[in-house]
């Protein structure tokens, strides 16, 4: 999936353009909807490096068929009986969108870059090239220094709305995969996310020590990987020369912005879905999860 800031500048865009109910619901509980933007990926960091069940649901999450997901979060938004839930869930389809439509490019482009980094592993690679994405969409979207720009203060661990998706999810985590897992350990994902965040994109210096303490390790991108570069890589990460990329076989040129554009309608579409499913109880179409969230067919 595309690091944190690309996520909020998505769902910031997909908020633009979609429909009024939608839009005015996710501009009341910002901090539902920004962290439903960052998918599973606040469960990945819980308690972060040692692992947990929590972390487990986030893998679980992003490669299994990802409809039950979405009726059980929409099925739990409906018995909280607060569109602070409903926002999250509109978060959360922006995450589905752009995850499942660039994964394969990702990785694509992470396997190109081992001319470049042949020293690196192939997840420190693809770490790497989501974090020099991250820094042109701060760059092209917000306007902003991506070396400095503190994009983890867009997310509030703290914000009143965070009780509630953390119950949303845990009654989706339940429902759908047998986990038990409390709304006080989601709760408790979102400030490890956040601290994480804040470590891995405090200056240039911490990138530093970061490489050294990598290089006796013989690790290379182990961590700093997780670092916005202070300028766009030379390996052109995002592609904007349209040069040839491979997606199951098929060869293909778009750039991360042609991609990132088009999944923009698909998120509309499926934000509209959920809209309808809380206030018509209308069961969510099939079709709107060919995939998971890596891009792999879902088999029926």
């Amino acid at each position: 999936m595309p690091s944190y800031a690309t996520h909020h500048i998505f769902a910031a865009t997909v908020q633009r353009v979609t429909g009024d109910s939608a839009a005015h619901i996710a501009a009341s509980y910002p901090a539902g909807y920004r962290w439903g933007a960052q998918g599973p990926e606040p469960l990945s960091l819980y308690h972060t490096p040692f692992p947990s069940q929590t972390r487990r649901l986030a893998q679980r999450m992003r490669t299994e068929p990802p409809a039950p997901l979405f009726e059980a979060m929409c099925e739990a938004a409906v018995q909280e009986h607060n569109t602070a839930a409903l926002a999250y869930v509109f978060g959360f389809c922006t995450n589905y969108a752009l995850s499942r439509v660039t994964h394969a490019f990702i990785d694509a482009q992470a396997d190109r870059l081992a001319l470049y980094m042949p020293g690196y592993s192939a997840e420190a690679r693809r770490k790497l090239v989501e974090s020099d994405i991250d820094g042109i969409m701060i760059a092209n979207y917000i306007a902003a220094d991506p070396a400095t720009f503190e994009a983890y203060r867009l997310l509030d661990p703290s914000a009143a709305e965070c009780t509630v998706l953390a119950r949303v999810l845990s009654h989706a985590a339940k429902s759908v995969y047998g986990m038990r897992v409390p709304p006080a350990a989601i709760y408790h994902s979102l400030h490890d996310m956040r601290r994480v965040l804040h470590l891995t994109h405090s200056g240039s210096h911490a990138c530093g020590r970061l490489q050294r303490f990598e290089r006796l390790l013989g690790k290379s991108g182990l961590a700093s990987s997780h670092i916005r570069p202070a300028e766009p890589l030379a390996a052109d990460c995002a592609n904007q020369e349209h040069r040839v990329w491979l997606s199951d076989g098929a060869e293909r040129t778009d750039s991360f912005f042609d991609l990132f554009d088009a999944a923009v309608p698909l998120a509309v579409s499926l934000q509209r879905a959920v809209l309808e499913r809380y206030y018509q109880q209308k069961p969510l179409d099939l079709r709107f999860f060919p995939t998971d969230f890596t891009g792999t067919a879902v088999k029926n």
